[in-house]
């Protein structure tokens, strides 16, 4: 492996990143039905008993409690998730504050990957398909200026 090679993408670790709520009801989506549907086991016990169950809850509460709760469960960010989902579930876990590349990777790196399947994409990758992403709403944190 060359130096390039491995050093593919680590221009990009810097990038951060989080979901857009206004971007996914820009497109007619609903950010609190994506995340109802993210929920743990445990709360759905508690959700059936909700008016219409859950989905009349704000998004902010379903944000809330997958940050606290749900995420803490091992298998929220399992390594049978498609990579877009796995992300995605990452920056909920994170309750969708802005998150480096990096971050994202080091997570992946930790509870996406097992035995069976070692590969996490390198960063040049994983940032074209978050640039592009036009199903979950995530998108690029501009810089501070």
């Amino acid at each position: 492996m060359t130096s390039e090679q491995s050093n593919d993408g680590e221009q990009y670790l810097p990038a951060t990143f989080a979901i857009f709520p206004e971007k996914l009801e820009g497109q007619g989506r609903s950010f609190g039905l994506l995340l109802l549907h993210r929920r743990c086991a445990a709360c759905w016990g508690a959700l059936i008993q909700e008016p219409a169950g859950g989905l009349e809850l704000p998004w902010q509460d379903h944000l809330v409690k997958i940050a606290e709760h749900c995420s803490a469960n091992q298998d929220f960010v399992s390594p049978g998730l498609p990579i877009m989902e796995a992300v995605f579930r990452v920056l909920l876990s994170n309750g969708n504050q802005p998150t480096t590349l990096e971050e994202v990777l080091a997570v992946l790196q930790k509870q996406w990957s097992d035995s069976a399947s070692h590969w996490v994409p390198p960063p040049a990758k994983l940032h074209r398909m978050l640039t592009r992403d036009v199903f979950y709403g995530i998108g690029s944190v501009p810089p501070p200026t």
